[in-house]
């Protein structure tokens, strides 16, 4: 059994059919809103906020999942963090790629119709169409969810209920994420509240601190899983 080509090779297929399947939604969305309404800004841009959720997820998969898994299959946990640190560095950008394509894609569309593809956010990037900058502010922002998420599921893997002190330094990591880039985390159900740090803005503290939460995460994740014991499933 091959580790992280398997692993990563799975993962990568799954995001893609999630992202074609979010990508038609969010076409048939933008196309309803465009017949029955007007549709003046960019879809994608709400609609691919998801994918950092299913970063969170994907990050919490690879250690509940998949390490008692390959564990059990004669892999050491010190092989199993440096494999999942592995695919989890070329995860996070390969995801950061399908949502710059859907931006590609939606100004095609968008051009084709004659309709703006504005903005509602704050952005690294002033036009969906600069692909670097798109790139870059979504690296930095999965790579760090991904990183909170394999934290988070370490330690509920773990502590189980324990591992609910986890998430304030998960919340913490993506903060941090958010703020190298100049947004707001904002939570769900919490319409008033918006969390961030005010942070100098230049290119390399914006890199500095999305590298250092997504490192952060990683040798946090790596903290409770070198020597944690292996649980048996329920029946």
């Amino acid at each position: 059994m091959r580790f992280p080509s398997r692993l990563l090779a799975a993962n990568v297929f799954f995001a893609l059919l999630l992202w074609g399947v979010l990508l038609a939604g969010v076409a048939l969305v933008a196309a309803g809103v465009a017949v029955f309404g007007t549709l003046s800004g960019s879809a994608w841009e709400k609609g691919v906020q998801l994918a950092r959720w299913y970063a969170l997820f994907a990050g919490v998969a690879l250690v509940r999942e998949f390490l008692p898994m390959y564990v059990a299959h004669g892999v050491t946990r010190r092989e199993f963090g440096a494999q999942a640190a592995v695919t989890a560095t070329l995860f996070a950008p390969f995801l950061a790629v399908l949502v710059a394509v859907g931006y590609l894609l939606e100004a095609g569309a968008y051009g084709l119709a004659g309709l703006p593809q504005t903005l509602d956010r704050v952005h690294l990037f002033a036009e969906p169409t600069h692909v670097p900058l798109v790139f870059a502010e979504y690296l930095i922002e999965l790579a760090a969810w991904l990183a909170a998420g394999s934290f988070i599921g370490a330690g509920f893997y773990r502590w189980e209920g324990g591992g609910l002190l986890t998430l304030p330094v998960g919340v913490g990591l993506v903060v941090l994420a958010e703020s190298a880039i100049g947004t707001e985390l904002r939570l769900p159900f919490v319409s008033r509240l918006a969390l961030g740090v005010d942070v100098p803005q230049s290119p390399a503290v914006t890199a500095g601190l999305g590298l250092a939460a997504f490192l952060i995460g990683l040798a946090l994740t790596w903290l409770v899983i070198r020597d944690v014991p292996l649980r048996n499933r329920p029946a």
